[in-house]
């Protein structure tokens, strides 16, 4: 007896999901599988108003949710950096409208609890985890008051793999982290997803990249490091293209069997189309692509050659503003317009120096990580 699981990387929609034709090759597909799981990556929005900040708060239609599960999907993790743009109120309408089928997030014991699926016998674990992202994560070790999200870091992540292991016959991490954009993994989260192997996970799928970054198996298990996106539209109409984003548009759906003792899989690439239309994409182009990327993480060499370069134009094209603005000099126009948003703070007797920018930078792994990697290799071309 085998069991089918399907997974589909970020979902997000702010118009209505009435705009969006599924191909029914896809929905035959997800649907002929017995536990199917894509990403929530946005709350809904709440009936209420919030103040101000710095960064958008995003949030999709309210009528995803009965979307996804008419495309077939049962299995919604919630843990990502955006679960908790709307606060505490947006995810409490969300988990209302997902119900016992969303997990990875809650109080802090619902947020590391494994969301476990028994299917013809078999006891199959789920663990969804997240970065540290502005807010609405469990990061501080010890503060576990409120709700948030299970943090990809905690110690505790490593223990409860190996509790799960006891009581279920096969456990997959979800984690949402890594850089995005870029299609290659960094080597900090190749070394925290094969941890996850160590420990005893049967496999991996990740996502937040917003493009696909290739897959290995490692001790015969498998790693997705991004599933990249579903479908993804966080703007007002479908009229929306997020340029310069190489593969914004392309996904990757995984489908893994599971049969005696044995875990084999199938990948399917996925195309949205104008924001309307979701669809697999047999394009031999995607092939080669998933090849290329793919061979990178056997070689270390071509692999490190290649991360470097998409690291330093991640920076340079200014992609990720906290990078760039740490590893650069502002420009006259920029420099100008600071300073005189610094006047006016004067005038009104306000802080005129913001921790922001080094405070988020400080909070996200991955990011550090890439700042540092960018200036040791600044400091060897020199």
């Amino acid at each position: 007896m085998s069991i089918r699981l399907f997974f589909a990387g970020d979902f997000c929609s702010k118009p209505t999901t009435s705009f969006i034709t599924v191909s029914d090759e896809l929905k035959v597909l997800i649907q002929s599988c017995d536990l199917r799981v894509v990403n929530f990556e946005v709350p809904l929005k709440p009936d209420i108003d919030l103040p101000p900040q710095r960064y958008e708060r995003f949030w999709q239609h309210d009528d995803v949710p009965d979307f996804l599960r008419g495309l077939g999907f049962n299995l919604f993790p919630m843990a990502n950096n955006h679960a908790f743009d709307w606060g505490d109120d947006g995810f409490k309408k969300t988990k209302a409208a997902l119900g016992d089928q969303s997990f990875g997030v809650g109080s802090y014991d619902d947020a590391y609890k494994v969301k476990v699926c028994e299917i013809n016998g078999l006891k199959i674990g789920f663990l969804a985890l997240t970065y540290a992202a502005y807010t609405g994560v469990f990061d501080d070790v010890l503060r576990h008051e409120g709700l948030g999200c299970a943090y990809i870091n905690d110690l505790r992540v490593n223990h409860d793999i190996m509790e799960a292991k006891k009581t279920v016959d096969y456990l997959f991490v979800l984690p949402h982290d890594g850089i995005e954009y870029i299609d290659v993994p960094l080597p900090e989260t190749i070394a925290r997803y094969r941890d996850f192997i160590d420990y005893g996970a049967d496999g991996v799928i990740a996502s937040h990249p917003h493009c696909p970054q290739g897959w290995e198996e490692y001790k015969g298990k498998p790693i997705f490091y991004s599933l990249g996106n579903f479908f993804f539209n966080s703007k007002e109409n479908t009229l929306y293209r997020a340029y310069n984003r190489p593969h914004w548009y392309e996904g990757i759906c995984v489908e893994l069997q599971l049969s005696e003792n044995q875990i084999s899989y199938r990948v399917f690439n996925t195309r949205n189309i104008d924001n309307v239309s979701l669809v697999i994409d047999s394009g031999k182009d995607r092939e080669e692509h998933n090849l290329k990327i793919c061979s990178y993480l056997k070689d270390k060499d071509s692999y490190m050659t290649y991360l470097n370069e998409q690291c330093k134009n991640l920076s340079d094209s200014q992609e990720m503003p906290i990078i760039d603005k740490t590893m650069h000099p502002d420009s006259l126009k920029s420099y100008t317009k600071q300073a005189l948003k610094n006047w006016i703070k004067i005038l009104r007797k306000q802080k005129v120096s913001s921790d922001f920018p080094i405070k988020t930078l400080l909070r996200n792994d991955t990011r550090r990580n890439v700042l540092m990697r960018n200036l040791k290799n600044e400091e060897t071309n020199k």
